[in-house]
């Protein structure tokens, strides 16, 4: 009976596998190609597809297809007016061919996406290329597009440092924000528009920063990231200051747009001068020369650093006339100081005739010599009390003057340090302040002492002030006596530092005090030399009442 069975179910299962057919292979999933995958607003856009329902001989068996540029993000599967919701239908009826394929189906990028639910802009950034077939709204096929834009122009695109660049820009995005960048780094926008117009077009200018010679990228990038760059060429330039000076004389020549780190060697004419200047990492130096002795005239100065860089040559005229020359010499990058004794040397002024020196723009006389009888002479002098800043020397023999100029420092002394009274203290009604002497440069230092009932020191809360303070300390005058005020309402006080060029260091932190109040007023008296407190001349009194009263009664206990 168990043979018969399994007879049975042999028989059985193998009428099964002849009655059920083999499942086919499953199709390939329908796909596109998109050339070039990225292209500006107007650009044509090649489209091929392949694995889709093939058409048959007939007409009424055509297969179509619909193809659809969208921003919204978008895969196989989605739905047209579901997950994707504004879009621009490119192409409507696209018939495919009996392999199921169609090829370069050609449509431009469109500007505006107006068949979805709004009419969208189309700007840079990330598209979609998707494809359905005719009449249906499922997408069966998808591929990414990237909208690019902007081409900008410059004039001019090549300049030294400092030049004005201006930049024409077409093909962006209409209405948005801009940013320039030179090499990566941001830069301000000098002149002009920061955002595009509404067709996508601007005109602005920048300044060429401090940076080294050679080619640098100018990008233009917009909100939505169009972008477009352009390149400019930095030239080497130098300066000559002054334009004019005798042999022997020291001059300052400058120079930007060179090699960084680089050594540069200068020449005037042909003849080398022995010092070679250095840039810094921005292709900057400046060194102060000697002018050689060469006969009178018109020389070209040139300045070439070990890259090859090299400045376009400037003028400069020996003159062996009158002349005056300051050592040692100054510069923004090199100043002096209050107090510097400074030589002032000048050559061919009137022989044997007294010599006025001034200083500064409102001129003040800081010493006064006799030439020789060549006309020479030679003064030295401490410069006085000015403010940072460049500033005139003037040599004047009555009939010629000559004027040099000197470049004080601009360093602003350090923040001192407070002593007393200690943060929260209490302190007297004629408070004592102190606080750490601070050296500087330009001496004498001087110090600005603020007390105020607000921690912000407003005007408002303001009680006393003293400037020019010479010492690092100040005690309050009975005039200026503190009135009493509780722990929890303190006073603040705060101190800066001010040197004679009129630096001034940045305000101390600031500490806050108290100041009890007293029944008995804080005053004293001065007889025959000696000071004498209030508190002294009450305890005096009480003392006496004291006396008088056991005095008087005493006396009662005798009379009785």
């Amino acid at each position: 009976m168990k043979i018969l069975q399994t007879v049975i179910t042999g028989v059985l299962a193998a009428m099964l596998m002849v009655a059920i057919p083999a499942s086919p292979a499953l199709a390939a999933s329908e796909e596109i190609f998109v050339d070039p995958g990225q292209g500006k607003i107007d650009d044509y856009v090649e489209v091929s597809g392949y694995n889709f329902d093939e058409s048959g001989e007939a007409v009424e068996s055509f297969v179509y297809v619909t193809l659809y540029f969208t921003g919204d993000e978008a895969d196989p599967g989605d739905e047209i007016d579901d997950e994707v919701e504004n879009y621009e239908k490119v192409k409507s009826s696209e018939r495919v061919d009996k392999d199921g394929e169609f090829a370069e189906v050609r449509f431009r990028v469109p500007s505006v996406l107006t068949d979805g639910d709004e009419n969208v802009a189309v700007s840079c950034g990330s598209y979609y290329i998707c494809v359905t077939y005719y009449g249906e709204t499922e997408i069966v096929a998808v591929e990414e597009f990237s909208v690019i834009g902007g081409e900008i122009s410059i004039d001019p695109d090549e300049g030294t440092v400092g030049t004005k660049v201006e930049i024409t820009g077409t093909d962006f995005a209409e209405d948005e924000g801009l940013t320039v960048e030179l090499d990566g780094d941001y830069i301000d926008i000098d002149y002009g528009d920061e955002e595009t117009d509404s067709e996508g077009e601007f005109e602005l200018s920048i300044i060429i920063p401090e940076i080294t010679a050679g080619e640098h990228t100018i990008t233009v990038t917009s909100d939505q990231g169009c972008e477009a760059e352009a390149t400019f060429t930095v030239e080497p330039e130098t300066t000559v200051s002054p334009t004019e000076a005798p042999p022997g004389d020291t001059i300052t020549i400058s120079g930007t747009g060179f090699g960084s780190r680089k050594d540069v060697d200068i020449t005037l004419c042909n003849v080398d001068f022995p010092e070679v200047a250095v840039t810094d990492s921005y292709g900057i130096f400046s060194i102060s020369l000697e002018v050689p002795d060469v006969i009178d005239g018109i020389y070209y100065i040139d300045a070439e650093d070990e890259s090859g860089n090299e400045a376009t040559a400037i003028q400069f005229t020996v003159e062996k006339g009158i002349a005056l020359s300051a050592s040692p010499a100054t510069s923004s990058a090199q100043p002096g100081y209050v107090g510097m004794n400074v030589t002032v040397s000048g050559t061919a002024f009137k022989p044997n005739s007294q010599i006025t020196i001034t200083y500064a723009s409102t001129p003040q006389t800081v010493a006064t010599t006799t030439s020789d009888t060549s006309g020479d002479f030679t003064a030295t002098f401490a410069i006085p009390k000015s403010p940072a800043g460049s500033h005139i020397i003037t040599a004047s023999d009555g009939t010629d003057s000559l004027e040099v100029t000197f470049y004080m420092e601009s360093q602003a002394p350090d923040t001192p340090t407070l002593l007393l009274p200690l943060m929260g203290e209490k302190a007297e009604a004629l408070t004592s302040f102190d606080w750490e002497d601070v050296s500087d440069e330009s001496l004498p230092v001087t110090y600005t002492l603020q007390v105020a009932t607000s921690d912000d020191f407003s005007l408002s809360s303001m009680v006393l002030v003293k400037e020019g303070l010479i010492s690092s300390g100040y005690t309050v005058t009975e005039g200026e006596k503190l009135a009493p005020r509780s722990k929890e309402e303190p006073y603040y006080w705060r101190v800066r530092a001010v040197d004679s060029a009129s630096n001034e260091s940045a305000w101390s932190g600031f500490r806050e005090f108290y100041i009890g109040s007293s029944f008995l007023p804080a005053w004293s008296v001065t007889l025959f030399g000696w000071t004498i407190s209030g508190w002294a001349i009450l305890w005096w009194v009480i003392g006496c009442l004291v006396a008088g009263l056991i005095g008087l009664s005493l006396g009662k206990r005798q009379s009785s």
